[in-house]
């Protein structure tokens, strides 16, 4: 911009062209000048309208003026250069970040001048590893996306860095590690993860495709580019070409049928949505509702007709509100918004736009009493600015996610007016919920209330994560609370500010029935049940046992699981009351039980209580010789931590070995008392000590498997939160329980699949097709570097994951590779887990079948229209293979949504909280400087983690670079020693600043800390 200078200049033009007028050789003297010159000169300076000029100079002045700048022209030039730095010296002034036009690391997008890249509701991509903190020995799931889940040949659309252009792409297989699309822009990409937003299967015969298949390399490379940049054949080029006019004819299609069926798709939300209830949809289910049934082909919808309605709903904004592409396989699961708050966002429209025309009549709208009495919006402005003025004088505000913490109770919350909750409501709805897609003008008008208020100047952004902050400074959220757990997304569910889930009631005893198996029940008289677990763990839902056989080094392992689904009707209220919700929920600070709590008591493992248990016969080698399961009542049952199991198993490391200390900020409260009696280890028998060894001994010969480290975060709270975190370590204990609990799902996936019973099988089909690919790696790489005692490089671990693929439940027995089985189920958690008591539930239902007709159920010759087989007992199962295969989608999704908030998102952000506290508000000791592993160069700057502090991540933006620093100089597994310069808790976003150099790690062994 133009900078004010401090005296009057004339432009070169006008320089030359004065100087003409008084040169000697020139003809004319300096008393009399040329018409054109005396007209340039005496012209008032003020009139020239380009020179920063401010004051007019009569004729005498302006010659005076002219004789020094011409003086000065003949002085010796120096370089713009030299300029500039004379400028700068003469004119210092802080510097000032500037908005990038394309931003490549902001949360917030261009919206202005690139509304084509803005993100909309679209999920990126989220390099953060899951965070396996509540670990529970059977959760052998991931939260990676599901591209892995693609096949060549199918059709897929994404949009990248958050457009709102779609980009078609056929699946060109998985290669190296990684998946090969077609794009409709002419190129061949490969991806690790690609965000798959709507998805045909088997759209094109992948046969058809081997022309450019031929054209990936046979070797691996570091960073692959368009295939068809580099490489090209004619059969290939003609391949592309057919593959763009399928891709131009699909969206061609679907284009012209939108636009013909516009009546059904403008007005979806008010034929869809309910007046007051947050409802979920998949994309056939909404198709359903919009269109008439005529426009069916027999019983479905065309893939088009469907990308259709998929793109009316994107454009649709804030009415439908598609969940995090990583928790569903094939097609969206869209949240569709209550009418009432389709109202509310539009009236807050309304207001604010009324404020905002007002505003630009004002200097100072602000502070313009007139303007904010003028509707309710203003009022509730008013009030919010004094209520916030009072509170920061207790708890400090900061730009960092959360407002400061206090020493003080609580005084007296506001008392909000009726008018001023439906902009409460919608401070939630946009910080909170986060219903409001970025690229829509809605998302404005939070900011532009903001604004308004004054109280966040100093902010640099002024964004939902403000909103968060303002709506714990009015009062109306905890300032600890957990922006994560809005994430949680259950039909009929509300999640309470501040406090648990607001569910519908269910009448517990109508949905109750007679034990379904009395009088088969085995008693398991004086056998001794090992359970253990924390002393804090209520719902105990597995113990185990030894059993000897009469052949020397057989045994049977005995697994006794909780038996609710005895005497819950699968068909009643309750069940479809804990389906809606699938597991239970253990986010620190805000536990939610999935069964009711007297149900959770009655059949906690104590003595007394009714068992199903899963048995298996094997010997030292670890082969499985047989199995059977039979519903039983336990008695003698011993309550154990894994810290007194630890104490008898042999070469254990301590629970508390490796790693860091624990952190912690706020005043500790003190050891909470057992909720159940504990017994030690030295108040067991040498027998029972005996047959935890085995028990061990016989467990390592099953199944011999490692779990990572990773930090584990709990707090309470009386006042501001006691917040700890420490590394949960994984001990022998742990892996005793988790070979216990493999072992009751093998046994309960091969029983089930001996009998053609459907159940929630879990597979990765991916890794069944990458089975050889695998193979080599795990003998060439992963074995070598394990048997060495060296951990696995973050590129090595990305491409085994990559391989694996994710966890897919499906209502047919498959391999599961992370288990290393042919068929595998989780049944050991029915107090915690929705799919597990579907587990029992059939179970039980085939056994009561072959004690009614004396045989087990034998398959029948006969199938049905799709080619099942059917057995005898599918009428007394509660679920046959359809109805479960329809059912199995929406509880995968519920159940990675809830693990994606209780065992990555939530803890982090307590995590967060915590470093903040301490950084910023001196709460715990923390180090000045920190070593930081660098895990990523882009070009946005370098991605890492400090290697110091739990392995938490950080990024050094370019701005935090030096002058001259190169990012090429800067590689993978580079350490470098930094200081913390910002941090968000809201979004879990560290800066750090470079202030050292460390050696280039060899290894990172350190890194795990």
């Amino acid at each position: 911009m133009l900078q004010q200078i401090r005296r009057p200049y004339l432009c070169r033009r006008c320089v030359s062209a004065c100087a003409e007028a008084v040169s000697p050789t020139s003809g004319c003297s300096r008393t009399q000048p040329s018409a054109a010159s005396a007209s340039l000169l005496a012209r008032p300076a003020a009139q020239r309208t380009l020179a920063t000029v401010t004051q007019s100079v009569n004729d005498a002045e302006g010659f005076d003026n002219l004789s020094t700048s011409l003086a000065e022209h003949d002085q010796p030039r120096i370089s713009v250069r030299d300029r500039l730095r004379v400028w700068e010296q003469e004119n210092q002034a802080s510097a000032h970040r500037l908005l990038d036009d394309l931003p490549f690391n902001e949360r917030l997008g261009n919206f202005l001048t690139r509304p084509q890249t803005v993100r909309t509701f679209t999920d990126e991509h989220d390099t953060r590893q899951a965070k396996n903190i509540l670990y529970d020995g059977d959760v052998l799931s991931d939260l990676r996306g599901q591209t892995s889940a693609l096949l060549a040949g199918d059709l897929v659309e994404t949009r990248f860095g958050g457009s709102r252009l779609p980009v078609l792409a056929i699946c060109l297989g998985r290669h190296h590690g990684l998946q090969y699309f077609y794009l409709n822009t002419g190129e061949v990409l490969a991806y690790q993860s690609l965000v798959a937003l709507f998805t045909v299967t088997n759209y094109v015969d992948p046969a058809v495709l081997q022309p450019i298949v031929d054209l990936i390399p046979s070797e691996p490379f570091t960073r692959p580019r368009n295939v068809l940049h580099h490489v090209r054949t004619a059969n290939a080029l003609r391949t592309a070409a057919d593959l763009q006019g399928r891709l131009t004819k699909f969206y061609a299609e679907a284009v012209h049928f939108y636009q013909s069926s516009l009546k059904y798709m403008d007005g979806a939300s008010e034929h869809v949505a309910d007046p007051n209830r947050r409802t979920y949809l998949s994309l056939e289910e909404l198709a359903d509702r919009m269109l008439p049934t005529f426009l069916r082909e027999g019983s479905t919808f065309s893939s088009h007709v469907l990308y259709a309605v998929h793109l009316a709903l994107q454009r649709h904004g804030w009415g439908f509100r598609p969940l995090n592409a990583k928790w569903h396989r094939r097609n969206y699961i869209y949240e569709v918004q209550p009418g009432s708050d389709i109202a509310l966002l539009q009236l807050v429209e309304s207001r604010v736009r009324r404020l905002v025309d007002g505003a630009y009549l004002r200097d100072n709208p602000g502070q313009s009493a007139s303007l904010l009495k003028q509707n309710d919006l203003g009022r509730f402005i008013l009030r919010a600015r004094a209520i916030v003025t009072a509170n920061r004088r207790n708890r400090p505000w900061t730009p960092h996610g959360m407002i400061g913490p206090s020493s003080q109770m609580a005084e007296d919350l506001p008392q909000w007016e009726e008018s001023d909750l439906k902009y409460i409501r919608f401070m939630e709805l946009w910080a909170c919920r986060r219903v409001i897609p970025q690229a829509s003008q809605i998302d404005s008008l939070g900011s532009s209330i903001l604004r308004l208020t004054q109280l966040y100047s100093e902010s640099d952004w002024v964004a939902h994560w403000t909103a968060f902050t303002f709506l714990q400074e009015i009062g109306w959220i905890p300032p600890w609370d957990i922006p994560a757990r809005y994430e949680y997304r259950f039909p009929d569910t509300e999640i309470r500010r501040g406090g648990s889930l607001s569910r519908p009631s269910v009448d517990v005893e109508a949905s109750m029935r007679p034990d379904i198996a009395a009088g088969a029940r085995r008693d398991w008289g004086e056998t001794r049940i090992f359970c253990v677990d924390s002393d804090q763990t209520a719902d105990v839902d597995d113990g185990f046992s030894i059993e000897a056989t009469d052949v020397a080094g057989e045994h049977w392992i005995h697994i006794h699981i909780a038996d609710p689904a005895s005497v819950i009707d699968p068909a009643s209220p309750l069940a479809s009351h804990i389906e809606s919700m699938p597991s239970s929920l253990y986010l620190a600070g805000y536990p939610e039980k999935m069964l009711p709590p007297e149900l959770e008591q009655k059949f906690s493992l104590n003595p007394g209580k009714p068992v199903l248990t899963f048995s298996a016969k094997v010997n030292e080698g670890g082969e499985v010789l047989g199995y059977h399961v039979e519903p039983g009542t336990v008695h003698n049952v011993v309550h154990m931590t894994k810290r007194e199991v630890t104490s008898i198993l042999p070469g254990l490391q301590s629970l508390e070995s490796g790693g860091d200390a624990a952190f912690s900020v706020g005043k500790d409260p003190g050891p909470r008392p057992p909720v159940k009696k504990i017994t030690t280890a030295d108040e067991l028998t040498a027998e029972d000590r005996d047959d935890l060894l085995l028990l061990d001994r016989l467990g390592e010969a099953l199944k011999d498997r490692r779990a990572a480290k990773d930090p584990n975060a709990s707090m309470v709270w009386n006042g501001d939160p006691f917040i700890k975190f420490s590394h949960s370590n994984y001990s022998q204990a742990d892996r005793l329980v988790e070979r216990m609990m493999h072992t009751a799902g093998e046994v309960a996936a091969k029983w089930c699949q001996s009998r053609n019973i459907p159940a929630p099988y879990s597979t990765q089909p991916e890794a069944l097709r990458n089975a050889g690919e695998l193979k080599r790696l795990r003998e060439e790489v992963v074995d070598p570097l394990t048997a060495a005692g060296k951990p696995l490089p973050p590129a090595l671990l990305q491409q085994l994951f990559g391989l694996i693929g994710t966890s897919e439940l499906s209502a047919r027995p498959a391999p599961f590779y992370s288990v290393g089985l042919d068929a595998y189920t989780k049944a050991s958690s029915p107090l915690r887990r929705y799919t597990d008591l579907i587990v029992h539930w059939q179970i039980h239902a085939a056994l009561a079948h072959e004690r009614a007709s004396g045989t087990a159920p034998a398959v029948v010759a006969s199938t049905t229209d799709a080619g099942e087989h059917v057995d005898a007992a599918s009428s007394a199962l509660p679920w046959s293979h359809d109805s479960l295969s329809r059912l199995l989608p929406a509880l995968q999704a519920r159940q990675r949504q809830i693990r994606e908030v209780d065992n990555r998102d939530g803890p982090t952000q307590w995590i967060f909280q915590a470093l903040l506290r301490a950084w910023k508000f001196g709460e715990a000791p923390l180090p000045e400087r920190f070593a930081f592993v660098v895990d990523a160069v882009l070009p946005f700057g370098i991605r890492g983690r400090l290697r110091d502090f739990y392995g938490i991540g950080a990024v050094v933006p370019l701005a935090r670079l030096d002058v001259g620093t190169k990012l090429a100089e800067t590689n993978v597994g580079d350490v470098l020693t930094v200081e913390i310069r910002d941090m968000n808790t809201y979004t879990t976003e560290l800066e750090v600043e470079p202030v050292g150099r460390e050696v280039k790690a060899e290894t990172e062994g350190a890194a795990g800390a």
